[in-house]
């Protein structure tokens, strides 16, 4: 009983005294800069330690996946590089879903600006696209649909296949849809990304429309276009195609 007492009487000192400790609170903060140049030292062990992951991640990433014929560039309204994309993502959400009419990406997704014509690389596709994105499949409403057009040209123009329109007073004029005109009653067949999907990128107004995502990277699937091509002996040749325009 006495030890039992005494263990009592431990916790109950124990939390008194946690209840008088003085809250600390930050009353400074400095911050400065450090250059990191090729003047700095090498850090050996450090640099020894990564030696071993850097070799297999390099073995990996300088793998040729295939060849570009046409340099592709990043740029507004319409561009070689997010042609290429667009038209990956929908061949490759035609193998999901038979009936996708549409690719959409979202042009701040492209990570470069640039790709000489020549071998590509699978570590130039994760510097193109290095974020974990995965291919979502939406069914829009016309009504949305035309709504994501005026979206994009508000920005001055986004990668797309399967649609086309000009930019007029930043909204979406003349709007096709596998050159058909857009009709407001009908539901389309849209690829594009989660984060999309998700309301990223100001597309709040995507979130609640009937989908399905698929457990795949955007990533994988234009190395898996860029590789198809490359064993069919052909090479990337993405052309500009008045995609998007701006009205005269």
């Amino acid at each position: 009983m006495r030890t039992y007492i005494v263990y009592l009487f431990g916790i109950m000192m124990m939390m008194a005294g946690s209840c008088s400790v003085q809250r600390l609170q930050v009353t400074e903060r400095k911050s400065n800069f450090e250059l990191i140049d090729h003047q700095q030292a090498v850090d050996t062990p450090m640099n020894q330690w990564l030696l071993s992951y850097r070799k297999g991640m390099d073995s990996s990433m300088n793998i040729v996946i295939g060849r570009s014929s046409v340099p592709l560039s990043k740029a507004k309204p319409e561009c070689t590089l997010g042609n290429f994309m667009a038209d990956a993502q929908l061949e490759k959400a035609l193998q999901y879903n038979p009936h996708t009419q549409v690719s959409v990406l979202n042009y701040g997704g492209i990570r470069i600006p640039y790709l000489s014509p020549g071998e590509i690389t699978r570590g130039k596709l994760f510097e193109l696209m290095p974020f974990d994105n995965k291919l979502v499949i939406m069914e829009l409403p016309g009504k949305v649909l035309l709504e994501l057009c005026n979206h994009i040209a508000a920005a001055g123009g986004w990668p797309v296949a399967g649609l086309q329109f000009q930019i007029k007073n930043k909204s979406a004029i003349g709007v096709l849809v596998a050159g058909n005109p857009l009709n407001e009653q009908v539901i389309y067949t849209v690829a594009l990304s989660d984060y999309l999907a998700q309301g990223g990128d100001r597309c709040d107004f995507l979130i609640g429309n009937r989908h399905r995502d698929y457990n795949v990277f955007i990533r994988d699937l234009l190395i898996d276009y860029i590789l198809e091509l490359k064993n069919q002996g052909k090479t990337l040749a993405p052309q500009l195609e008045n995609r998007i325009s701006y009205a005269e």
